[in-house]
């Protein structure tokens, strides 16, 4: 009977995966060649939804690292902890409401957490675990830039412009997807990239690795507000516990 509710419990966190993995894979390529699979003039091919693997690979990859970074401390710790449970999330079928092809994950703990060093140590090793691989993404992303041309190949209305583009593109761009910095994008742009071929903040979501680490940066950053079950809400209770963490926790949440 253990062993049929085993085999139940690892088939739906593969099932998850996977289905995560397809609709992230999709969502990538919808981004990357901004073409919809359902909608529009020109739909997805095979070619470019297999091309949505630069984005849904790295990701998924920071996202696995992360919920993992938790998973093995809580290991460590004797607490008994669930696999991460995928949420895929795609909104292929509603091209007005772009998705990223997943919500993100989550690992459920299953025993009693016995000090707030423990607290503190599994609710900060997802986080550190994930920006480490998310690195290593945007270290690769930087260093392999396609040529400039490459976004006249998504965009060939840009190409009357040539390599000015930028001057032009964007005087009647209000209300389109625009990615803003952060301060690792600006080191690596300013000491890492080959500063011809960065992207424009603009075109930023058809760089597939770029926006992979982006929003893998991004919602790291939200996920460690501290506030209740949020990582950075464990994170807090572990530095200052009960009392301190929810006068801390209120105040940010109002």
């Amino acid at each position: 009977m253990e062993d049929k509710k085993t085999r139940k419990t690892i088939a739906i966190h593969t099932g998850l995966f996977l289905l995560t993995f397809v609709v992230t894979t999709i969502a990538g390529a919808e981004w990357i060649f901004n073409k919809s699979l359902f909608y529009g003039e020109e739909l997805l091919g095979w070619s470019e939804i297999m091309a949505g693997l630069y984005y849904s690979i790295p990701f998924l990859g920071i996202l696995t690292a992360h919920e993992f970074g938790h998973y093995f401390t809580a290991k460590y710790y004797k607490t008994e902890v669930t696999l991460p449970y995928y949420i895929p999330l795609w909104f292929g079928f509603a091209p007005l409401f772009p998705s990223f092809g997943t919500m993100g994950a989550f690992i459920r703990i299953k025993s009693m957490i016995k000090s707030r060093k423990e607290y503190f140590d599994i609710g900060v090793a997802g986080p550190i675990a994930g920006f480490v691989v998310a690195l290593f993404v945007l270290t690769y992303g930087f260093t392999h830039l396609p040529e400039p041309s490459y976004i006249f190949e998504i965009h060939p209305e840009y190409e009357q412009y040539g390599v000015d583009y930028e001057d032009y593109a964007y005087e009647h761009n209000e209300g389109n997807f625009v990615v803003g910095d952060n301060l690792l994008f600006l080191f690596f742009k300013k000491y890492v990239a080959d500063p011809e071929r960065v992207p424009n903040n603009y075109e930023l979501y058809h760089y597939p690795w770029l926006f992979a680490g982006y929003l893998a940066l991004f919602f790291t950053a939200l996920n460690l507000i501290p506030i209740g079950q949020l990582d950075g809400g464990h994170v807090i209770y572990g530095l200052l516990g009960y009392k301190y963490s929810r006068i801390v926790s209120r105040t940010l949440f109002w």
